[in-house]
């Protein structure tokens, strides 16, 4: 199913950037057991929307939705910090990347949304669209 090539493709991209970050940030993905850390990490999740098709037959498909990270911050440090982070998070992923041989194309830069107060964290989402197109 193409929705777990989508998932594995951003997923992918996520963790090679996360590890080259010093120090590494641990990455909570989704429905996977996670202990968040005293420092920064991050939580990733695929939200797919209702898969269509344009041809009769139904062979061709579009798989659209959206890839969000958020950045989960202790508090105190600031924005300036998940600012710089998110940046360089973006621009790690471009306007389009293959998995699996499926093209993945982003219909939108990744930006950040409004920070959330949690409790113990100050969380910056960030968020970008997809479309993948099959034709068979």
């Amino acid at each position: 199913m193409s929705q777990a090539i989508i998932r594995a493709g951003f997923e992918s991209r996520l963790s090679t950037w996360a590890a080259a970050q010093t120090p590494a940030i641990p990455v909570a993905w989704q429905n996977v057991a996670f202990t968040p850390p005293v420092g920064r990490y991050l939580r990733a999740f695929l939200l797919p929307a209702k898969t269509q098709t344009a041809s009769m037959d139904g062979i061709c498909r579009t798989w659209k939705g959206i890839f969000q990270v958020s950045f989960c911050m202790p508090i105190g440090t600031g924005s300036g910090t998940v600012e710089g982070l998110a940046a360089s998070m973006g621009a790690a992923f471009t306007d389009s990347f293959t998995q699996s041989g499926l093209r993945i194309y982003l219909l939108e830069p990744f930006s950040m949304a409004a920070a959330i107060q949690e409790p113990d964290r100050y969380v910056v989402p960030m968020s970008a669209s997809y479309r993948v197109d099959t034709v068979a």
